[in-house]
């Protein structure tokens, strides 16, 4: 949440839209945007032009459900109670998300998640006017980032002329990695 405000050294203009691209297990020391030389990310470092680069961003937990509360709700997983990816609940009462604080600032906010660890059941779509999670992933466990963002662009297009927040998440790096199949 303090990356959203204007802490030292940080200057954003008031209603500037956000978007938080969460790329499930992909470690930014093996993108170019972080002085990695061993491929290209034509598309992150165009995106990487007109964004704010966080340099120290690291998360408190390895598993996708925890560390995505305590990436909205700046908790840790003791105090926030969420410490696996099955069986645990964001309880929003004792750890509000960034997207209710947004919410409630005047931003139109909206996901769309590619795993079902992140799917509604577990309360991590409380305070998004918008939220796509494939219908909870009844028939898988993820979806490709490209029909994800199919899902939000109908959105997107629709809140373009107001501040917003968008949180995308995408979860093709992760194991077993299945690259589409032009790059198989």
């Amino acid at each position: 949440s303090l990356g959203c405000t204007n802490g030292p050294g940080l200057s954003v203009p008031e209603g500037a839209p956000i978007v938080l691209i969460s790329v499930d297990t992909l470690r930014s020391d093996r993108l170019p945007v972080y002085g990695y030389g061993g491929v290209e990310t034509p598309a992150i470092d165009r995106f990487r032009e007109d964004s704010i680069l966080f340099e120290r961003a690291y998360t408190h937990v390895p598993l996708t459900l925890p560390a995505h509360t305590s990436l909205f709700s700046g908790l840790l997983p003791p105090t926030h109670g969420v410490r696996d990816n099955l069986g645990y609940t964001i309880d929003t009462s004792t750890a509000p998300l960034l997207q209710q604080k947004l919410k409630a600032a005047g931003y139109a906010t909206g996901a769309g998640v590619s795993a079902f660890a992140l799917r509604r059941a577990t309360g991590i779509a409380t305070g998004f006017d918008f939220f796509d999670d494939a219908n909870g992933f009844a028939r898988s466990e993820e979806r490709p980032g490209g029909e994800t963002l199919q899902a939000v662009r109908p959105w997107l297009r629709s809140v373009a002329d107001r501040p917003f927040f968008l949180f995308f998440h995408t979860f093709e790096p992760h194991t077993p990695y299945e690259p589409p199949p032009e790059f198989a």
